[in-house]
């Protein structure tokens, strides 16, 4: 029997740094687009409850690549440094094991792939924003919230010009503020406790009139992008906060308990997912949107808008989202110096109109989603690509099985 290559954490993290993103977003396209051709082999994932955890196992196999069996456990807390867990690899002829990757990384990092493809279609798609600086507010402070703002910065470089990132506590989004700052050195990068309301870094003057609920609500307001990575089992925000055109990237909720928006943001929204049938098993939001008014709003999957080769077909993109609005805090942004608005959380009225207080005719659905519960087929397709670069690269324990 072949000798099995083993990879720890610290391995993959020393893999993941020498490939390309572009070649991590290009697996995950192919990946996707597998899928919904049906060129994959997913069976029903199988879960085992404890009080602290949940442990999924997830079989999968692209047909012209390789098969793989992921386990990971997901905590019933969010987790600060991904979801502990490895994937075993199979030899695509013989059926043998050929790989033992960990799995933490690569978990966080092939789902904001996704939201990074997806991302990177709806701006594509949208006429005259090639310019227009961007707000991007982030929900969650874990290996997901880093992975996410990574792989955006990426895919809309020199565009996203704010970054605030939310989670209840303040010190785990302080931290995270801290370690991205030095890598985005052209972005402003902001922490806010949801909690207690309190700001990092700490601007000059804090007001002290305004509740938490409603410097949440300026945040939301003035956000062009949103993602949201958390467990959450009751909307982080109200529906009606988010202004007309915006995108979000919904990866947090996978199970029928979990609700990260409310129903008045789903009936808003034109939807992109991974895979429909899991959404609308599996999504909170979706299925009770399917239970309240028998429609989603669901347009297509991500792999629908991908080809073979992992590239976009602009062509099979949903029209509906290509002829959303442009957001009014773009489009403020673009008309002045390009600067972003200082993160204000005082009871002074910012200087320009706020999004959620603009007189804009819109239409019933007006942002746009991807929602993920992922597949995996995801997993397939990134720790095959890191594998193989390990191989290349002589990385990791090659031991006899």
């Amino acid at each position: 029997m072949p000798p099995v290559r083993i990879l720890s954490f610290e391995q993959v993290a020393t893999v993941l740094d020498r490939i390309d993103k572009e070649a991590i977003l290009t697996s995950q396209a192919q990946a996707f687009h597998a899928y919904s051709l049906q060129e994959t082999q997913t069976p029903q994932r199988i879960g085992l409850e404890t009080d602290s955890h949940k442990t999924l196992i997830m079989p999968s196999r692209i047909n012209t690549l390789t098969s793989t069996v992921k386990i990971v456990s997901v905590p019933k807390t969010n987790s600060k440094d991904g979801l502990p867990g490895m994937t075993i690899v199979l030899d695509n002829i013989t059926g043998e094991p050929k790989g033992l990757v960990n799995a933490r990384l690569l978990t966080a990092l092939r789902t904001a792939a996704g939201s990074a493809l997806a991302t990177r279609a709806v701006f594509t798609s949208k006429r005259g924003q090639d310019s227009q600086k961007l707000t991007l507010v982030v929900f969650g402070s874990g290996a997901q919230a880093k992975a996410h703002i990574q792989l955006l910065a990426h895919v809309l470089p020199q565009r996203i010009q704010e970054v605030v990132i939310c989670n209840r506590s303040l010190p785990r989004a302080r931290d995270l503020v801290e370690e991205l700052g030095p890598q985005m050195p052209s972005i402003s990068i902001k922490a806010y406790s949801t909690g207690t309301g309190e700001v990092y870094p700490e601007p000059e003057s804090q007001g002290t009139d305004l509740s938490n609920e409603d410097r949440l609500r300026k945040i939301v307001q003035r956000a062009d992008v949103i993602c949201t990575c958390t467990n959450s089992h009751q909307a982080l925000f109200p529906g009606e906060w988010v202004q007309p055109g915006a995108h979000l990237n919904m990866v947090g909720s996978y199970t029928p308990e979990m609700h990260e928006v409310d129903q008045t943001l789903i009936r808003r929204a034109f939807t992109i997912v991974d895979a429909r049938r899991e959404c609308e098993e599996e999504a909170g939001e979706f299925i009770l949107a399917r239970k309240e008014a028998g429609d989603d709003g669901v347009l297509v999957e991500i792999g629908q808008i991908f080809n073979k080769s992992g590239e976009f077909d602009k062509a099979r993109f949903p029209a509906q989202i290509a002829q959303l609005p442009i957001t009014l805090t773009s489009v403020l942004s673009s008309s002045t110096s390009g600067a972003p608005e200082p993160l204000d959380t005082s009871s002074g009225s910012p200087s320009s109109t706020e999004p959620g207080q603009a007189k804009i005719m819109t239409p019933q659905r007006d942002v746009s989603i991807f929602k993920s519960v992922g597949i995996a087929a995801q997993d397939v397709a990134i720790t095959a690509l890191v594998l193989d670069a390990a191989e290349q690269m002589d990385v990791g324990a090659v031991v006899p099985f």
